[in-house]
């Protein structure tokens, strides 16, 4: 046991929400401080936050389901964890993705960043590149100079097709949300990211029905190979699942308007200058 001065302060940030003692009203508000700031920039970046005239934010998401906007969140998660990590999560993304049969070269991945095709920052920035309802919610790009836009995607190896990853929030439905949408050839990769209903995580679940399909006759052998290649978790990556369970439980809160947003003390703005937050390289809104 380690003992504090009685007048220390501990940030709530830094408590663990899931011990025993915590009660429900403190790990909300443990969540909240993790969470709150961050929430903001991501639905900034992705759009169903809007900053008014006043400064105040406007949700634009209100008939949105839990899983659609969970969805929105971690594409902007995922954009976030590959370019700050280019050479580690990025790569191992990227690679997959593009059906690399060897890893790329640090050198080969730096000059390709993610982007979310539905972004604001993509809106602005690359314009001809934003698709807010393309069937790839994430796409590589790199600078070329012989392309009016000067960008080209990467694609997958072996054929023209550019390379995209489609992010699933979902808790339940694997076959109709994943594995029948890959089979049709609507989506080239899946990365799903939370646990199901069950208490089993998604990934697996899909497992566990691709194996079912194959034995029953509804696949075949190849089909089964394929499905297996084309889905992936979090941790796969390298990203956490008890980070985005996390940030997950904190949605949760938030959607059931149990996380109160004090939006008049966090952000104040002018455009897109928000008081309090900065674009990182990816140019991607994030607190400072």
């Amino acid at each position: 046991m380690v003992v504090l001065p009685e007048m220390t302060k501990i940030p709530l940030e830094l408590l663990d929400h899931r011990h025993q003692m915590i009660s429900p009203r403190v790990k909300h508000d443990i969540l909240n401080a993790k969470f709150n700031k961050v929430l903001i920039a991501d639905g900034l970046e992705h759009g169903f936050f809007k900053i008014n005239d006043f400064g105040e934010i406007d949700i634009l998401c209100t008939r949105q389901s839990l899983p659609s906007i969970k969805g929105f969140v971690f594409e902007v998660v995922t954009v976030r964890y590959i370019n700050e990590n280019i050479t580690t999560i990025g790569k191992k993304i990227f690679d997959w993705c593009t059906n690399k049969l060897r890893s790329s070269t640090d050198e080969y991945i730096q000059k390709y960043k993610a982007i979310g095709t539905g972004f604001i920052s993509t809106r602005n920035t690359y314009p001809s590149l934003y698709e807010p309802h393309s069937n790839a919610d994430i796409r590589f790009i790199r600078e070329c100079q012989s392309l009016d836009n000067g960008w080209e995607f990467a694609l997958i190896s072996g054929n023209n097709i550019p390379a995209g990853i489609q992010i699933k929030a979902i808790t339940s439905n694997e076959i109709n949300q994943i594995i029948k949408p890959l089979l049709s050839g609507k989506y080239t990769h899946v990365l799903t990211f939370l646990c199901g209903n069950n208490g089993i995580h998604t990934y697996i679940n899909c497992m566990d029905e691709i194996r079912r399909m194959s034995l029953s006759g509804e696949i075949t052998l190849e089909q089964k190979d394929f499905l297996e290649a084309r889905i992936c978790s979090p941790e796969h990556f390298g990203i956490r699942q008890y980070d985005v369970d996390d940030y997950s439980e904190y949605i949760n809160f938030w959607y059931e308007g149990r996380a109160k947003t004090e939006t008049n003390d966090l952000i104040k703005a002018v455009g897109f200058e928000v008081a309090g937050y900065k674009y990182n390289e990816s140019g991607i809104l994030i607190p400072n």
